[in-house]
């Protein structure tokens, strides 16, 4: 899938956000794409653990933590999951 962030911003402006660019990358993937699953979750990462053991089949896990900073949703382990599993990558 080839594709660039102003075109489709231009063909689907009612109906795309795109996010500030306030993220860190971490992984070996610069780029990637996929059906989206959101989750939202405050200080326990559990719930992030259970989603990456299904099959990711390709998807990409965002992550809404609540601002805080006081518990890592997703390191070296969950990370490793996540690839296993083959999701195509995970934003928190």
């Amino acid at each position: 899938m080839d594709f660039k962030t102003t075109d489709l911003c231009d063909e689907f402006s009612d109906r795309l956000q795109v996010a500030e660019p306030i993220f860190g990358d971490y992984g070996g993937e610069v780029i990637f794409s996929g059906l989206i699953v959101t989750l939202k979750v405050f200080e326990d990462n559990s719930l992030v653990r259970a989603v990456l053991e299904e099959p990711g089949d390709g998807r990409v896990l965002v992550v809404d933590g609540g601002g805080s900073m006081r518990c890592a949703l997703v390191g070296d382990q969950l990370a490793e999951l996540a690839e296993d599993n083959e999701w195509a990558g995970v934003i928190v």
